[in-house]
C-alpha cells in the first residue's frame, strides 16, 4: 500500500479529513496536499512526528509504513544496543 493510501485510512478510521490533519499539525495545507497528492515521497520524519499522535500510531509505526525505516531495521538496532549492554559498552550506562 502507498503511503498516501495508508493515511488516508487512518484519517478515516480516526474521523479527520487530511485537510484538519494538516492543520492539527500545524502544517500547511498545500504542501501537505502536494506531498500525497503527488505521490511523491513520504512526508519527512519531522512531519510524521507530528502526525503521529493525531493518527493514534506511534512514530515508528509511521516512519515504517513511509518507507523512512524498515522493521528490520529495528530489530538489527535492538539486538546491537542489546549487546552494547551485556558487553558493559557505552549502552550500559542507559
Amino acid at each position: 500500500m502507498e503511503f498516501a493510501q495508508y493515511l488516508r485510512a487512518r484519517c478515516a478510521e480516526r474521523g479527520l479529513s487530511l485537510h484538519r490533519l494538516a492543520r492539527l499539525c500545524d502544517l500547511n495545507q498545500i504542501y501537505f496536499y502536494q506531498a500525497l497528492g503527488r505521490n511523491q515521497s513520504a512526508p519527512p520524519p519531522w512531519v510524521l512526528r507530528r502526525a503521529a499522535p493525531h493518527l493514534g500510531v506511534s512514530y515508528i509505526e509511521l516512519m515504517i509504513a513511509a518507507g523512512h525505516l524498515r522493521a528490520e531495521d529495528l530489530v538489527a538496532h535492538r539486538r546491537t544496543r542489546r549487546r552494547g549492554r551485556e558487553s558493559g559498552g557505552p549502552e550500559a550506562t542507559r
